[in-house]
């Protein structure tokens, strides 16, 4: 397998693993306070969504970012 190709499965994997460590630890945070306050798992799932997608959208877009700027960086580098 190519070198560069290594490299990005490699990014992949790891942008991969930080946002979904993100994740869980957002959504724990969020999780612990709500969940005596709601009716149900459910609702306090929803809320938890509701309250943390701000965090979770950016943590999905830096990622994003971090994978494709990378891939640039690679494709261009000698």
């Amino acid at each position: 397998m190519d070198e560069k190709k290594m490299k990005l499965k490699k990014m992949a994997t790891w942008t991969i693993a930080v946002f979904a460590t993100i994740f869980a630890v957002t959504f724990a945070v969020l999780w612990l306070p709500l969940y005596p306050a709601s009716n149900s798992a459910l609702d306090a799932v929803g809320k938890v969504f509701v309250e943390g997608w701000p965090i979770l959208l950016a943590d999905l877009v830096l990622c994003v970012l971090a994978y494709f700027g990378y891939s640039l960086y690679i494709k261009n580098k000698k």
